[in-house]
């Protein structure tokens, strides 16, 4: 009787480590590919030593492909990459060009040589009127039949909320044309650090698209310290059908660090990765009924 109650002891155990922990979504195999989003606070060659490249190697080699905000300069990711093949994991990448009025930063999609391959490679977002600070970076990817375009952003912050508000306004513009530029490519996910909530007004026009929804809710928090939501995933379901329903917010702040929010920041971010599976079984570009996928509720 007593060995029984430890085993069931044991079993919750391990339930509550799986539920806050990252290893459900860790080497999905053949059926699923893992998207991530992670502004990595200024990831640069100049700002990071060889200790802070491997906690963050550690952090990104859990996923397939990862839209990467705050990046400096292409030096960084080169000695990111080394040390990924050296925990053996090859990834490549697309990088933007530099952006920013002031501050240059650039935009990363880094991504696993066997898992995914570039369809077009990554370009900027063509500005009419400099609406953003740093203009959207998208590129098309495929991994197995699923094909997916990934638009990624770093909206202003600021103290100014009506200066942020105006950028995140025109999203569901740069959505429209981005997503216009090809019939045939519907899958459109827009990723990044948005510096707003997705609950916030600014967000209206984009939800005036059909079957448009984030995925990361109120009240989970993106940042270390508990406080934003600032980063998050969008798309149409109609068109994403590939989704899984499963999704998360890696707390490498406590898994890696104990909560000390100062030495994972130091060494990291201050941004935690969120994450989000799709099935590559099947591809639903092209299909003419479609069904809405049932809104994954998972929260790791």
């Amino acid at each position: 009787m007593i060995r029984k109650y430890i085993l069931i002891i044991f079993v919750f155990f391990l339930s509550g480590c799986c539920a806050r922990g990252y290893q459900l979504h860790e080497n999905a195999g053949t059926k699923f590919v893992t998207i991530a989003s992670f502004n990595i606070r200024i990831f640069s060659n100049n700002s990071r030593n060889d200790e802070e490249i491997e906690y963050i190697a550690d952090v990104l080699k859990r996923y397939d492909i990862i839209a990467i905000q705050e990046l400096r300069d292409e030096e960084v990711l080169k000695r990111t990459t080394a040390v990924l093949r050296n925990k053996g994991v090859e990834y490549d990448y697309q990088i933007s060009g530099k952006v920013g009025r002031g501050v240059k930063e650039r935009y990363a999609f880094l991504y696993k040589k066997s898992k995914v391959r570039v369809l077009n490679k990554g370009k900027l977002y063509q500005e009419k009127d400099d609406e953003f600070i740093r203009e959207p970076f998208y590129a098309t990817f495929k991994a197995g039949k699923f094909d997916f375009t990934l638009v990624t952003l770093h909206i202003l912050y600021g103290k100014n909320k009506a200066e942020r508000r105006r950028e995140i306004k025109k999203v569901a513009v740069v959505y429209k044309e981005i997503q216009d530029e090809d019939p045939n490519e519907q899958d459109i996910i827009v990723l990044g650090d948005f510096n707003f909530s997705p609950t916030d007004e600014g967000w209206d026009n984009l939800k005036e698209i059909s079957t448009m929804y984030f995925l990361i809710e109120p009240p989970e928090k993106t940042t270390i310290t508990d406080t934003s939501l600032f980063d998050n995933f969008w798309f149409q379901n109609e068109y994403v059908q590939e989704y899984s329903g499963k999704l998360g917010i890696d707390r490498f702040d406590e898994t890696m660090f104990g909560n000390d929010d100062a030495k994972a920041k130091l060494m990291v971010s201050d941004h935690r990765p969120i994450w989000a599976e799709f099935n590559v079984m099947t591809d639903d570009d092209g299909l003419t009924n479609r069904g809405l996928v049932k809104r994954g509720k998972i929260r790791y």
